[in-house]
């Protein structure tokens, strides 16, 4: 998926444009353009229902997003700069002949979940092609080199747990075997630097130390002496401040924290807490658990106390230093915008620190929930777009 974003215009208005690259029937990659203003958001597609792996995969559930409903909130017209933007492939729009070209560009995947095994089913039995991935995230390596975008962004998932499950043959972990093979495929972009988020399928696989060997993600100790991998990265250009601001939402989890860790026995008390069925031995399944509390399951976390004092600090200093900011983090934010199975587990206290400074955060991107979904904030007018898996 490639984002073509952003234009700050002299007045109080952000306006982005942005670009995307998902599926084609043939495996490779077809365009979506999305474009927003300060009235509204609108998103487009060519009428493809995208594949989908193994999170948020429930068809019939109110969060799948598919392509092909006349009446979806982003076939709607919206304002954008005076007038509509129309879908690519319907007719054309007043904006591709008026707009100046992008300031700054960004390619965005999320969820690769690659492994060196044969076809299968994901662990909610959706078909899935676990080699064909690494193609996948080759392609669209090739598309952001050929864009010369100026930052690629992963959002997490890179390989599948299943890696696990292959019989090793080396001194070196399946899994760290099967990262590199994703890093390779990613290194046909060169043009500028990849920022890698991680998620719950890294952590079955590795642990933090590896994780930030071989993804290049700088893990630091917090004042309990346990690994986190939160902070932020700016991308500058012609007077363009954008920065990315990467959350660890697997601070507070139950994956790859040992037995003793304080913050697995804070995740274990609200697992217990929330979801009855941790405590019969299947910490992953949300059967029985209603509403919003069904993101207590396993495969999720949460964020802690001293993150989000970070949080707060970081977007009080690019007010100051006039930056516009997009959220990054591998499970979604905003309960409308996917499936509440995957949302951060404290996502609440995070939507009320990033309403306060809603003057700075422009959106939130993530993965985890497979199908995807967007949701724009009435509030405070943020854009929340979980991406589709790989």
């Amino acid at each position: 998926i490639a984002l073509h974003c952003l234009e700050r215009a002299a007045i109080p208005e952000v306006h982005f444009d942005l670009m995307s690259f998902a599926r084609l029937p043939a495996g490779i990659l077809y365009l979506l353009t999305f474009a927003a203003d300060t009235e509204g958001f609108t998103m487009r597609s060519n009428g493809i229902v995208r594949r989908s792996s193994s999170l948020g995969e429930i068809q019939g559930e109110s969060y799948y997003h598919t392509d092909t409903n006349a009446n979806a909130p982003w076939r709607q017209k919206v304002r954008v700069r005076g007038g509509p933007l129309s879908a690519i492939g319907e007719t054309t729009s007043p904006l591709a002949e008026t707009a100046s070209p992008p300031k700054l560009s960004f390619g965005v995947i999320a969820d690769i979940q690659y492994a060196p095994i044969d076809d299968g089913e994901s662990y909610g039995g959706v078909p899935r092609y676990y080699r064909h991935a690494l193609s996948a995230a080759r392609h669209a390596a090739e598309h952001f080199q050929e864009e010369k975008v100026d930052l690629v962004i992963n959002l997490g998932d890179i390989i599948d747990g299943k890696c696990q499950e292959i019989e090793q043959t080396t001194e070196t972990n399946p899994g760290i075997d099967a990262i590199r093979d994703v890093m390779e495929a990613l290194s046909v972009y060169k043009h500028g630097e990849i920022l890698h988020t991680y998620g719950n399928h890294e952590l079955y696989n590795v642990n933090r130390n590896e994780l930030g060997e071989v993804l290049s993600i700088p893990f630091f100790s917090e004042p309990c002496g346990e690994q986190v991998g939160y902070r932020s990265h700016l991308l500058e250009k012609d007077g363009t401040r954008l920065r990315f601001v990467v959350l660890d939402t697997y601070d507070i989890a139950v994956g790859g924290r040992c037995e003793t860790s304080s913050k697995r026995k804070l995740a274990e008390a609200l697992l217990s807490k929330n979801n009855p069925n941790f405590a019969l031995g299947n910490e992953n399944s949300p059967e029985g658990v209603e509403g919003l509390r069904r993101r207590y399951v396993a495969f999720n976390g949460g964020v802690g106390e001293i993150q989000m004092q970070w949080l707060r600090d970081t977007l009080e200093a690019s007010k100051e230093s006039d930056e516009k900011v997009i959220i990054l983090s591998h499970q979604p934010l905003f309960p409308d915008s996917s499936n509440v199975v995957c949302l951060a587990w404290n996502y609440d206290e995070i939507l009320d620190l990033l309403k306060e400074h809603n003057d700075t955060v422009i959106a939130s991107f993530s993965g985890h929930a497979h199908r995807g979904g967007y949701k724009r904030c009435e509030e405070s007018g943020i854009h929340y777009r979980v991406f589709e898996a790989a």
